[in-house]
């Protein structure tokens, strides 16, 4: 049988519990997970909390319990090319409400034109819903309340520990001795 592989691909920044849910439900499918951090040309720079580096640590040590199942990588570019380029047998997209079903659609429509007139080869994407208690987890909420100066406690129900201690003490910890 064929090794399967399967890419969660972005900007993770931060890594959440939406992003690991999503890891988790595809390797009950898949060989193999990818995790593609990549830079979203669409979303304002001014809004990256982490650096590159602080976002392949994170993820990393958030999935390190797969040990290789797992695979953290960056890309730059279009997600669909980093798919072709990793090989992978389908895209996982996590789905929390009808915007992102949507938006994911489209995206996937996009995806299999591109990937059949440049491939010869439709690379499907899966998408896996989130449970109820993830539906207002996203990486621009972190963000969101990060900027508003909200404890770690409340963080603690969006990311997991090793994203909350980063938080925590790469930078609530240097605002206060600032």
């Amino acid at each position: 049988m064929e090794h399967t592989r399967a890419l969660l691909t972005g900007s993770m920044n931060p890594f959440t519990m939406g992003h690991k849910h999503v890891v988790d439900m595809g390797l009950l499918v898949f060989d193999t997970v990818i995790v593609g951090i990549g830079h979203n040309p669409e979303k304002d720079e001014t809004q990256e909390l982490f650096s590159r580096d602080q976002r392949i640590r994170m993820a990393k040590e958030c999935v390190a319990e797969y040990g290789d199942r797992v695979v953290v990588e960056f890309f730059s570019g279009a997600a669909v090319d980093f798919a072709q380029t990793s090989e992978v047998t389908a895209i996982i997209r996590g789905i929390r409400n009808d915007m992102d079903h949507a938006y994911e659609s489209s995206m996937s429509h996009a995806n299999a034109l591109m990937t059949e007139i440049e491939h010869n080869r439709i690379v499907p994407t899966f998408y896996i819903p989130c449970p109820p208690s993830l539906t207002e987890v996203s990486s621009s909420r972190v963000r969101e309340l990060v900027g508003l100066g909200r404890s770690i406690d409340v963080l603690r129900h969006y990311v997991l520990p090793p994203v909350a201690d980063v938080i925590e003490n790469e930078i609530y910890n240097r605002n206060k001795k600032a």
